[in-house]
């Protein structure tokens, strides 16, 4: 207590954090250290308790000179207490830049031992296991006990431990270690580590246990080849594993296979799969597996049956309402309509099948729709029953399509109108926007803009706003009216006028702060006190989180800065469309790091870099170090078996795992593979698109079950929600990129 008044008593006094802040963002790193030298000269104690000696072994770093800032944060360590453990990591750093890894080591396991909480431990603990890779002294981990940290950290520990008995000479206990870690899990990349270095302790020939946990976790990374043959050679010796365990090596044996599009082999092994099943729900999922791997066949009749098949094992099941959607998907479109029909009872026979009925209600409209089949899409179109805002739009759009298809421009244009007011940017308004444009709709559509236009409400003026258009002076007046009545709601007035916060004015400088982030934060220290914005940058003052989700952006934590900017949108009235609120707030949720080089590679690769940003941006949020549970890496997120095929094409040499985080390779080795599978689907983006989500081949099949080129029946037959979620995000963020670069 005493100790929190005597600095609230310093801050008071003379804060010097503020001017601090003012020079790190100006770029004015030496003028900092020359004010933080006049500060420790005129108030050494204050200064000490404000964390001056961190600050100062920052801002050496980043002017090159580890040495000095070495003995900043040796300061830092006996100067405050409370960031003892932050300095302490910030000098093993330093160490080994300055090739010193064995002191580096014994810096990081201080810190490791001592279990800070996140993110300090996990870095500390990955720093402590490449230090000892590199020359650190393996001795250090008999004073850590890996069961007492997280399972993220322990695991980590763990993987160091095995690698220190293996250089050790002791293969044994190396040995155990490993095989313990894929026991646990082989998805992460402790998991693939443990894989790598187990293959190479034992018998090319070690047939049963060791062998089926190789090779589920090379299945689980993608390595398909090496799967396979640890695989076969576990079921070879079988006897020794349990029921559970041979169903489980049958199962990774056929997922390789269907990742390897060896879909004939797939199909057996799920079929017998279902056989030896103990259970309905285990019968259930095998069967659909089993048409899945039909389906890619383009054997429609067995895939129909086996999803027949995986309903009737267990009706009430998880894959019940699947397994109905896949059957009727695959009978409609080979002419079975009332095969299909049937089927579609069923689903809506269910209350807890309305998602799946709900796809196959636009699978029918959509499919009727483009081929101008008017008689029945209304009736569709009234059985499907949204669950989401998402939904929502998408059955507007196709009401709009109906209403065209029966010669309704009023009803058409109402309908493009709901399309357009949640969302501007999905796809299927901005395909609404074009069909409004043409001449069959144009005429309607500004006649409805400019009755709306004549309102005074904010939703009949975002109506006509979006119909006219800003180019439109009637249009344009809507705007300039409805953002007036905006301005003056109370709830709306703060994020139309969103500012970026002056540092004095920050309520940070007069908060008691205790938590290390805290205090790292208010020395500019962004990414170490990330964890801190939230908190003194909330999502209830507006412009204040506008202020911290642009700099943490402006320091490199792109996740985090559109996390809260996202959360800040989440928070926008309902009558406050997005296309309202300034374009700085928008670059915030889509920003463009690494620019230069994604323009580079798009032209060079012959892909539109607005549609590189938005995959990289949904695929990574721009966080070069982000991993995968399916051990997908970097800014891009390929897997090591797709990233090795794309640079051999490419003729970018090898390429390791750890390389796979390098952002000019990243973005190089994306940029080829988005190219690739643009060129493979003849320049349909969207296609490309999902491939690069889901595979070519499930890519493929969607297109098959499509009786048009259009992107939007495509959409609305992407049979996997997850996929036609991303693929939604990433055209979505296409438009917002085009719009705003």
């Amino acid at each position: 207590m005493l100790t929190t008044l005597t600095l609230a008593l310093a801050v008071t006094v003379a804060d010097p954090r503020p001017a601090l802040m003012e020079l790190q963002l100006a770029g004015k790193p030496r003028e900092a250290l020359a004010r933080i030298a006049e500060e420790q000269a005129a108030r050494p104690e204050a200064s000490r308790k404000l964390g001056l000696d961190f600050l100062r072994g920052h801002l050496l770093d980043g002017l090159g000179e580890p040495s000095l800032a070495s003995e900043a944060f040796g300061a830092a360590i006996n100067g405050l207490p409370v960031l003892a453990l932050h300095a302490r990591y910030r000098l093993a750093l330093d160490q080994e830049r300055m090739q010193h890894p064995e002191v580096a080591a014994g810096l990081a396991a201080a810190v490791v031992t001592a279990q800070p909480p996140p993110p300090l431990l996990g870095n500390a603990v990955l720093l402590l296991t490449r230090t000892l890779e590199r020359g650190g002294d393996c001795r250090l981990l008999r004073g850590i006990e890996p069961e007492r940290y997280p399972q993220v950290e322990r695991r980590r520990l763990l993987v160091a431990q095995g690698d220190c008995a293996l250089r050790g000479g002791m293969r044994e206990l190396a040995r155990n270690v490993y095989v313990r870690l894929l026991q646990e899990s082989p998805r992460d990349d402790p998991g693939r580590i443990s894989a790598e270095r187990l293959a190479g302790l034992i018998s090319a020939e070690e047939r049963g246990r060791t062998a089926m946990l190789l090779g589920i976790a090379f299945q689980q990374h993608r390595d398909f080849d090496r799967a396979l043959r640890h695989l076969r050679l576990a079921l070879g010796g079988r006897e020794s594993l349990t029921e559970r365990e041979t169903t489980e090596t049958l199962y990774a044996q056929a997922n390789a296979h269907f990742w390897q599009e060896r879909y004939g082999p797939a199909a057996l092994l799920f079929g017998e799969i279902a056989e030896q099943a103990r259970t309905p729900a285990e019968r259930a999922r095998a069967l659909h597996q089993q048409g899945l791997s039909y389906e890619l066949l383009l054997q429609w009749g067995l895939a129909a049956k086996s999803f027949r098949l995986a309903y009737l094992a267990e009706p009430q099941g998880e894959k019940a309402a699947p397994s109905l959607l896949s059957a009727l998907r695959l009978d409609w479109r080979s002419g079975r309509e009332a095969e299909a029909l049937s089927l579609y009872s069923l689903l809506l026979g269910r209350r807890e099948w309305r998602e799946a009925a709900f796809r196959a209600s636009l699978f029918l409209a959509s499919s009727d729709v483009v081929r101008g089949r008017r008689d029945r899409v209304r009736a569709w179109l009234r059985q499907a029953v949204p669950e989401t805002s998402d939904d929502r739009l998408e059955l507007a759009y196709w009401r709009g399509r109906a209403a065209e298809l029966n010669k309704d421009p009023a009803g058409a244009v109402a309908a493009y109108l709901d399309t357009l007011r949640p969302d501007l940017w999905h796809p299927l308004a901005q395909a609404a926007l074009q069909r409004l444009a043409a001449p069959s709709l144009a005429r309607a559509a500004q006649s409805e803009g400019r009755r709306l236009a004549g309102l005074n409400d904010p939703g009949s003026l975002h109506g006509a706003w979006l119909l006219l258009g800003s180019e439109d002076p009637a249009g344009l007046g809507a705007r300039r009216k409805l953002r007036e009545a905006l301005l003056a709601e109370k709830a709306t007035q703060p994020f139309l006028r969103l500012y970026q916060v002056p540092v004095a004015s920050w309520p940070l400088w007069k908060e008691p702060l205790t938590r290390p982030e805290e205090l790292l934060l208010a020395l500019g220290l962004w990414a170490e006190g990330a964890g801190a914005v939230r908190t003194h940058f909330p999502v209830t003052h507006p412009a204040l989180a506008y202020t911290g989700s642009l700099l943490l952006a402006r320091h490199g934590d792109h996740g985090r800065s559109i996390l809260l900017a996202e959360d800040l949108r989440k928070r926008l009235p309902p009558r406050l469309p997005l296309e309202m609120m300034a374009r700085g707030f928008r670059q915030v949720l889509h920003p463009i790091p690494y620019q230069s080089a994604i323009l580079a590679q798009g032209r060079l690769r012959g892909v539109d870099p607005d549609l590189l940003a938005a995959v990289i941006r949904e695929e990574s949020r721009f966080d070069r170090n982000a991993l995968s549970p399916v051990a997908a890496r970097g800014l891009t997120q390929l897997t090591l078996p797709t990233a090795l095929r794309v640079a051999a094409q490419i003729d970018l040499g090898k390429v390791a795992p750890e390389d796979l985080y390098r952002p000019e390779l990243s973005v190089a080795l994306g940029a080829a593979y988005l190219g690739t599978l643009a060129r493979a689907f003849q320049g349909n983006d969207f296609l490309a698109v999902a491939a690069y989500s889901a595979g070519e081949p499930q890519a493929r099949l969607w297109r098959s079950w499509a009786y048009s080129p259009e992107m939007e029946e495509y959409f609305s037959k992407v049979g996997d929600g997850e996929t036609r979620d991303y693929l939604r995000r990433v055209l979505a963020g296409r438009a917002h990129y085009a719009e705003l670069y």
